[in-house]
């Protein structure tokens, strides 16, 4: 019993720093955002006060929870042991943004967008990864047995995906819309240049993007979210598995633009991986629609912007330009996007349809003793030790949105 309640007690102190942490670094970057990059590293020190310790508690808690013999300690075990990849993917290569920032200011700005993708793939496939394979090995898995999938049954499961994020962003993007409306409340049309400058997907190399955005997220998330998750959850059921794996890649995205369809297509992948026991099937899936995104979409509005006059690299916008040339250039890279978007369009309908006819076949199975489905949702959202998790998911959200609207009401009022 005395553990236990050391246990509680260290879970609630982690879930507390994360909230500290949070609220530090969305005023450290709205300093950077009002007053210049250099405003950022003041923050720096605290940020660190703060998170390093809370290392310490995770790391500390993993040694407690090596058990999985009932579904409270199995949550439990999992949760630890992300919340300990959540570190990483936070707080790593936000460190080493600073340390670059600091020692090479000049080699990093010029080459910020490659180096920022680069080290965040680096940071997710290979440390994420290895940090999760070894905080796991201790969890036991379970083989799930493996089945062949035909090519059609594949096809008509990527459509079905692009139903599925269809319905996913048409609920999030008002939300996140709405947020980044507010972020830009009070800005000029040179602050809205730069925040073109600095998107990272539209500035990136067209090579680096397909890696870092298109192939490598897909193999190594499908590990993470699917395999090693749900390995080690499927023994207490199907519908666990498909629903921690799809909150938790949902939560993970950290924004409301992605969260509700990687949430849908979380538990989608979640299914195909149970039914088939080959994550390959799901990394496929997976690499089909990063790729669409991150390529074919992409490239086709930053072609537009270049038609125009703007350049997505350096952020300066070509006024001494011809503007019937202009329009000649632009007219054709516009159509091309235009009939490119309702292809998609036409994806997403299909794909929505056949979720309906073939929702049948969805169904999960339920195993001899297992609890109703409200109640191990209960028992998932009611773990301390899963909010650590949360918590960091959630700093994650404010850290997206939470800046932009302080410095946004600090001009407006300020």
């Amino acid at each position: 019993m005395e553990d236990k309640v050391i246990r509680k007690r260290l879970s609630v102190v982690a879930v507390v720093l994360i909230i500290i942490t949070a609220i530090l670094m969305s005023l450290s970057s709205t300093n950077g955002i009002l007053f210049g990059s250099d405003a950022t590293l003041y923050g720096v020190p605290f940020i660190a006060a703060f998170a390093i310790p809370l290392l310490t508690i995770l790391i500390i808690l993993t040694r407690y929870y090596n058990s999985t013999a009932t579904l409270e300690e199995m949550i439990a075990a999992i949760a630890v042991r992300y919340s300990i990849f959540g570190w990483f993917f936070i707080f790593l290569i936000k460190f080493a943004s600073v340390m670059l920032n600091v020692f090479c200011y000049d080699f990093y700005s010029q080459y910020f967008t490659t180096i920022y993708l680069l080290m965040n793939s680096f940071n997710v496939c290979v440390v994420g990864t290895a940090v999760l394979a070894i905080t796991l090995r201790k969890i036991p898995a379970v083989k799930i047995e493996k089945r062949p999938m035909k090519i059609r049954q594949l096809l008509l499961l990527i459509m079905m995906m692009y139903g599925l994020t269809q319905i996913g962003s048409l609920m999030g993007m008002p939300v996140h819309l709405a947020l980044s409306t507010l972020g830009s409340l009070g800005a000029d049309t040179e602050d809205a240049v730069s925040a073109l400058k600095d998107n990272l997907i539209l500035s990136s190399n067209v090579i680096i993007r397909i890696i870092c955005i298109g192939i490598l997220p897909a193999i190594f998330e499908e590990l993470l979210f699917r395999k090693f998750l749900i390995d080690r959850t499927i023994r207490y059921g199907e519908f666990i598995s498909c629903a921690m794996s799809g909150i938790m890649f949902g939560l993970w995205h950290g924004n409301f633009q992605q969260f509700f369809f990687a949430f849908f297509v979380g538990v989608l992948f979640s299914f195909v991986y149970i039914r088939t026991g080959n994550v390959i099937y799901t990394m496929i899936m997976h690499a089909s629609m990063n790729l669409v995104t991150s390529t074919v979409t992409i490239e086709l509005l930053a072609n537009l912007m270049k038609s125009m006059g703007f350049d997505t690299e350096t952020g300066m916008i070509n006024t001494d330009i011809d503007y019937d040339t202009v329009m000649r250039s632009v007219l054709p890279v516009m159509l091309l996007l235009i009939l490119w978007i309702l292809i998609l369009v036409g994806f997403q309908i299909t794909g929505f349809v056949l979720l309906i006819v073939k929702r049948k076949n969805f169904k999960l199975s339920v195993m001899q003793g297992e609890p109703p489905r409200k109640a191990l949702l209960r028992t998932l959202t009611h773990s301390v030790e899963m909010w650590i998790f949360f918590s960091f998911a959630l700093l994650l959200f404010v850290y997206s949105y939470v800046p932009d609207i302080l410095a946004s009401i600090i001009n407006l009022f300020g």
